[in-house]
């Protein structure tokens, strides 16, 4: 799994990739998944940020179960 780097993380909040706290309470207001590195920034899934982003569209849901219902032939 790839995150965003600081420098990408940023540009997204507009601020400096140094403002760990920023960062962190940007993703916070606007309801983003993320968790702390020990350094302290904020790390947020590429594929996460793509989604949100709409650059990636979210999987199909299916529609139907994978496996047949076997119960209700009994």
């Amino acid at each position: 799994m790839s995150y965003l780097t600081a420098t990408e993380l940023s540009e997204l909040v507009g601020c400096k990739p140094n403002q760990r706290r920023a960062m962190q309470t940007w993703l916070e207001l606007n309801k983003w998944k993320f968790e702390i590195d020990k350094a302290g920034l904020p790390k947020v899934a590429r594929s996460y940020h793509d989604r949100k982003m709409g650059i990636q569209e979210e999987p199909p849901k299916i529609k139907y179960a994978e496996t047949p219902n076997l119960s209700a032939f009994a």
